[in-house]
């Protein structure tokens, strides 16, 4: 993997912790929404995601909890 697509990867993991992180702390729900992961890359790293990237993101860091993944079929 690319320097450039390593440190990418790190910085989008990062950011979907901090999604669910803020998540559970603010509404107490393990359910964070991809809109929001979106929002934090670019907020925080100036990168845009599409809406499937994003919650394969967020489910890779939900998986690695042991938390149950987001669903396709329900838009979240």
């Amino acid at each position: 993997m690319s320097a450039f697509l390593n440190r990418r990867h790190k910085q989008l993991l990062a950011t979907a912790e901090r999604a669910i992180r803020n998540q559970v702390l603010y509404s107490g729900s393990l359910r964070p929404a991809v809109a929001t992961m979106i929002a934090l890359a670019f907020a925080k790293h100036a990168i845009r995601l599409d809406t499937a990237e994003a919650r394969d993101y967020l489910n890779a860091a939900l998986a690695e909890r042991g938390y149950p993944l987001l669903d396709e079929e329900a838009g979240q």
